[in-house]
């Protein structure tokens, strides 16, 4: 009888290397980063991991190390990608908007969040616990896009710094409204009428400045 061959354990498979050409052609690290973002909201953040990014993508796990050093920079480079992915979004909505500059950030931030509360979770999370400088930078870059738009609501000569004070209440507001409407909503879905009536009171207290 002639002797079985087996696949050793460390071989790559036609799939696995159907995967690792797809995803070394182009930018391979933002490819990384988006399979890390679906792994994160759909398995949470105990799922993620180097090793795990390295199954899923097909790349090889030396490559995973030479972009993400350690687990805490894979997290801090999701963070940094999902401050600039919010940054977009306010950016793109107020560019296309047909109602107020504060209703077209506020509404794109909170889209954000109920597209990706996982996601928006682990941002502030790595904020406020890694204080690492470029999640800093990318979250002062996304509420800039606020500012932006924020100043659309004011008529000319009213002075900058007053702009900018109200664009760092209206941010601080829509953290809380995100985690007020997620609380009331169920399946990690936000409460719509948390949303509508914030955003409304916001625009009623713009109004009567």
């Amino acid at each position: 009888m002639g002797a079985t061959q087996t696949t050793p354990a460390n071989a790559s498979t036609p799939a696995t290397l159907a995967r690792r050409r797809s995803y070394h052609v182009g930018n391979v690290r933002s490819q990384l980063s988006q399979a890390a973002s679906a792994l994160l909201e759909s398995e949470g953040p105990a799922a993620l991991s180097l090793r795990a990014i390295a199954r899923r993508t097909g790349v090889a796990l030396g490559t995973v190390y030479y972009h993400y050093a350690d687990k805490q920079a894979l997290l801090g480079g999701l963070a940094v990608d999902g401050f600039r992915d919010l940054g977009q979004a306010i950016r793109t909505a107020v560019d296309s908007r047909t109602a107020s500059g504060l209703r077209a950030s506020g509404l794109a931030y909170l889209g954000f969040v109920q597209d990706r509360p996982a996601l928006y979770g682990l941002m502030y999370e790595t904020r406020e616990t890694g204080r690492r400088d470029e999640v800093v930078q990318a979250e002062a870059a996304a509420c800039a896009e606020m500012h932006r738009a924020i100043a659309m609501d004011f008529e000319p000569g009213v002075a900058r710094e007053q702009v900018r004070q109200v664009t760092q209440a209206i941010w601080c507001c829509a953290r809380g409204i995100a985690a007020l409407a997620l609380a009331r909503g169920a399946g990690g879905r936000m409460e719509t009428a948390t949303v509508d009536e914030a955003v409304r009171g916001l625009e009623i207290l713009m109004t009567r400045r």
